[in-house]
């Protein structure tokens, strides 16, 4: 949508001042903080917050072979998912992590990483 992707290009620029590791450990934070908000509330989609998680992490580990626009892109995307108040309150409902996986899957598709893309419906636990 328009709103995700003005979110994407402000977190993208943000993302170009923020070092690998700390988008790596605020997605890890992230992840994290979704398994204990699932402790608490079973609807919060866990396994696609996991998957997410893996997928950067994927994406983390060929970094240095992504073209810069591409890394610019998805440092956003990473961004994007690390903040729990997005279009889709990651924390508010079943389908809380599907704008999420929505902005990393495009991204993913513009660096060339189409194999990593989720389809959420594999993670529908509703």
């Amino acid at each position: 949508t328009r709103s995700q992707f003005d979110r994407l290009s402000d977190l993208a620029d943000r993302a170009s001042g923020t070092s690998l590791p700390e988008l790596l450990t605020a997605v890890q934070q992230h992840v994290a903080q979704t398994n204990l908000v699932y402790e608490r509330n079973r609807i919060v989609n866990l396994r696609l917050a996991t998957a997410i998680g893996k997928a950067i992490e994927q994406v983390i580990g060929s970094w240095d072979e992504l073209p810069a626009v591409a890394r610019n892109w998805l440092g956003g995307a990473f961004l994007y998912f690390v903040q729990s108040d997005d279009d889709e309150g990651d924390f508010d409902s079943p389908i809380g992590f599907e704008d999420d996986t929505e902005v990393l899957n495009s991204c993913l598709r513009f660096a060339k990483l189409d194999y990593l893309c989720l389809n959420v419906e594999d993670y529908d636990d509703a």
